[in-house]
């Protein structure tokens, strides 16, 4: 799988860059959906639409690594 992360982890690199950029995603969906309710929540539909794409498509990237 690659370089394990100081031997600190158990988990490569690569496998926890993914996990912690999809839990970024998630964060942000989380708050783009209380700010949609919001006056001008347009914008933040948009970006929610948008942080959900990334979310899956790094969903998927995860769920091939861990296949592998």
């Amino acid at each position: 799988m690659g370089t394990m992360n100081n031997g600190d982890s158990p988990v490569d690199d690569a496998t926890y860059n993914l996990l912690q950029a999809l839990v970024s995603k998630l964060e942000a969906i989380e708050a783009y959906g209380r700010y949609a309710q919001d006056e001008g929540g347009d914008l933040f539909n948009d970006l929610l639409r948008e942080e959900r794409q990334h979310a899956d498509r790094l969903l998927e990237q995860l769920k091939q690594r861990l296949r592998d």
